[in-house]
């Protein structure tokens, strides 16, 4: 019975890797996957966290690499806001050197987007290194890649924009009588407001509130014509294009004022960009700028 339970445990930790004895850091290493899997089921960011390195380096596939636990948390948050997962791990090969060892494997997983209860599904390998650091082991390096070359669920997951920005008026385009500027963004997948709030000089506040779903098409009638709103990501998900085309008819004449602007995230996600063109109907643009601005946000 005992030796029965025993390979219960083996079969728990390490999945196909098979073999006839462990070391106890080999063993250490099994709990480790088992913690891992554990956590990513139940979306806890913190227990994942304390799996890693402070000074981890991430290499996820089809996006930037990046170090340090704070951006490692930032990486879980925006993965787990956007879907429910449920992975697997498979071990494949591992060992351990002195204070070093790696884990290499092979992972299933499938979820629930959140925003519009899709299943999606996908597998690959993956390869994680480890230090032993206070007698535990500390994942340093992690890496993996899907076997669909044109699924990969990670890249799929679009940035994130909610939250609250505050303009940061010295890096931005100059408008007359601005004092300040606050944007508040609210995001579920596609859908997003935008809730814009602008204090200007000798005037109550101005409050404006958008609302896009990325990737369709909206129209309106308003006093100064039809006004069509088009959207789109970009090709990595990681910044997107409002085109707002205003159509007007006076005298018999059609005219068309265009606005086109991008929203974009760097620093790690502390700047939001907000870049506009404008577009008079003779095809010439406003004075101001020459219809260009260029607004920097910082995450409040």
């Amino acid at each position: 019975m005992e030796k029965l339970y025993l390979v219960l445990i083996t079969i728990l930790l390490f999945g196909c890797h098979s073999k006839s004895y462990y070391t106890k850091d080999e063993l250490k290493l099994g709990s480790w996957k088992m913690d891992y899997i554990e956590s990513i089921n139940k979306a806890d960011i913190e227990r994942l966290l304390s799996l890693f390195s402070d000074d981890i380096i991430f290499l996820p596939p089809n996006q930037q690499q990046f170090s340090g636990k704070e951006n490692l948390r930032k990486w879980f948050l925006k993965y787990f806001n956007y879907c429910s997962p449920v992975e697997q791990l498979y071990i494949s090969s591992m060992d351990t050197k002195g204070d070093f060892a790696y884990l290499v494997g092979r992972y299933q997983i499938t979820l629930k987007v959140k925003y519009n209860g899709k299943n999606l599904s996908d597998q690959g390998k993956s390869v994680f290194l480890f230090k032993r650091q206070n007698g535990k082991w500390k994942c340093t390096y992690s890496i993996w890649n899907s076997d669909n070359p044109k699924l990969d669920l990670h890249f799929q997951i679009p940035q994130d924009f909610s939250g609250t920005w505050k303009l940061d008026k010295s890096r931005s385009s100059s408008v007359p009588d601005l004092v300040s500027s606050k944007v508040v963004i609210e995001q579920r997948g596609n859908d997003i407001t935008i809730n814009r709030i602008s204090n200007i000089k000798d005037k109550p506040p101005y409050e404006s509130s958008a609302r896009y779903t990325i990737g369709s098409e909206q129209k309106a009638e308003t006093k100064s014509g039809s006004l069509i709103t088009t959207s789109s990501w970009s090709e990595d998900n990681q910044s997107f294009t409002v085109i707002e085309r205003l159509l007007s008819k006076k005298d018999g004449v059609r005219k068309e004022y265009k606005r086109t602007t991008s929203y974009s995230i760097s620093a790690r996600g502390e700047i939001l960009n907000i870049v506009s063109d404008d577009l008079l109907p003779d095809a010439t643009v406003t004075l101001m700028n020459q219809g260009h601005s260029e607004m920097i946000y910082y995450r409040n």
